[in-house]
């Protein structure tokens, strides 16, 4: 008599254990990853429109302005109004916690030499920081990283991690 070829019911129960246990330790680490580029998506996407408006500012020797509203943002021309780009500035932003500061701003204008307009025309602070965090973070994750947009005095933007320390190049200034 044959023996039939298959797998017999312990080898199959070891099996499913096994990938179980698998799963519940990296069903964890994606998620943090899911919202670390979910987080880092939406910094990159607002970086990119102030970097586009203080380029647009020196190359039209004009004041160009980012605002952001609850759309996401457009880069302006301040004279005329005219609309040079705008974003949803949410690519993945559903669930994320973004807040400026200080809080009652919502743009930042720059001269055509490049630096920031201190008030903005309409008599705002200009937006100095912008912190991207996950509504519901990953619990107890030493891989989570809410980052922070830095818009420095000379016009330059810098996406930063505010957890790390000082040394650390990835730190905020």
């Amino acid at each position: 008599m044959r023996r039939a070829a298959g797998f017999t019911l312990i080898e199959l129960m070891i099996t499913i254990t096994v990938a179980g246990i698998l799963l519940m330790i990296g069903v964890p680490t994606m998620r943090s990853v899911i919202e670390n580029g979910r987080i880092r998506a939406a910094g990159e996407s607002w970086k990119y429109g102030l970097a586009l408006a203080r380029a647009e500012a020196v190359r039209r020797n004009a004041q160009v302005e980012f605002v952001t509203d609850a759309d996401g943002w457009q880069v302006n021309v301040v004279a005329t109004g005219e609309v040079l780009h705008q974003a949803s500035g949410s690519e993945g932003a559903e669930g994320l916690a973004i807040t400026m500061l200080p809080l009652d701003a919502d743009r930042v204008t720059y001269n055509s030499f490049g630096t920031i307009v201190d008030p903005n025309p309409d008599a705002s602070p200009p937006i100095q920081r912008v912190n991207i965090a996950s509504e519901n973070p990953p619990t107890a994750d030493d891989r989570y990283h809410p980052l922070r947009l830095q818009v420095l005095g000379g016009g330059m933007t810098r996406l930063c991690d505010p957890a790390v320390a000082s040394t650390d190049s990835r730190a905020c200034l």
